[in-house]
């Protein structure tokens, strides 16, 4: 139930702070997970990211308070955080598809998104795969990007991301340096900021010759590993959600604040039932 109990304490904070700040900073301790980790658990959770949750629960308010006259768009632009009308008038129409100033117009609809609550539901109806190792630190070679799970923007970019390093060559030249052959990894670093996180694709490497190339260390740790077999990139999306949305919520584990992996072994001929992995950093037991 801790993950649940976590969850709802988060949306309590929100709830109380839709006014106010909401610190990004607050809700990863309430939920003891990293920015990274606290924004995947949460969309996976509810299907939703938590910025854009926070968005609709303020304009759902904002439309209320501005149909019954509380309100003008100014006051209530300043009230939801929002640095002037403009801004305010821009998220108020991604949600409701209507400026703020037509809320009072007569055939208007505005949409209202409730507090989220939380139940546990496991499936149980596909079995999940994972094994648990602990590995020593090693390093990667390779290129990042900075990328954001807004609006899904991840779920686009990262494939676009393999797509240009597979095309391109890149992948080639990688390999020709990596301490061991036939390993590729796709790695996600969390960042300071709230929104974003970096995304790396690196082959193993020991020392010498890095190129253009960046060096990405990887430390020691314990790791749940998981399976994952289909067609890419939808299969490992599909774990991705499932870790989050089912696995986590049912053992209880700790996950430890260090990187995400993705686990490629390379082969000749890509076919519907590739298979890689994904590997969680587990805490450790207190």
């Amino acid at each position: 139930m801790k993950w649940i109990d976590r969850l709802t304490e988060c949306v309590d904070y929100i709830e109380e702070n839709l006014n106010g700040q909401i610190e990004m900073d607050i809700l990863c301790d309430k939920a003891c997970l990293t920015r990274l980790y606290f924004n995947r658990l949460f969309d996976a959770v509810t299907g939703i990211p938590v910025h854009e949750y926070i968005r609709r629960r303020k304009m759902t308010l904002a439309a209320k308070e501005l149909l019954s006259g509380q309100k003008k768009v100014i006051e209530a632009a300043l009230d939801y955080g929002y640095s002037s009308p403009e801004a305010f008038s821009r998220a108020f129409k991604s949600v409701h598809g209507i400026p703020p100033s037509q809320v009072k117009q007569q055939g208007s609809a505005i949409k209202s998104f409730h507090r989220l609550t939380f139940s546990i539901s496991i499936k149980g109806d596909q079995e999940m795969n994972y094994r648990i190792e602990e590995k020593k630190a090693f390093a990667l070679l390779g290129e990042a990007i900075t990328t954001t799970a807004v609006e899904g923007q991840n779920k686009k970019k990262i494939p676009v991301f393999w797509q240009k390093v597979n095309s391109q060559g890149i992948c080639d030249q990688m390999c020709a340096m990596a301490s061991e052959p036939g390993k590729m990894f796709g790695v996600c670093f969390d960042e300071n900021s709230d929104k974003t996180f970096r995304y790396g694709i690196g082959v193993p490497y020991a020392n010498g010759e890095k190129g253009q190339f960046e060096v990405m260390n990887i430390p020691e740790a314990k790791w749940a590993i998981f399976e994952s077999r289909g067609p890419l990139p939808q299969a490992i999306q599909n774990v991705w959600g499932r870790i989050f949305a089912e696995w986590l919520p049912a053992t209880g584990y700790e996950i430890a604040n260090l990187p995400q992996i993705e686990y490629y072994p390379l082969n000749e001929s890509p076919s519907q039932d590739d298979y890689c992995e994904v590997w969680i950093p587990l805490a450790d037991e207190k």
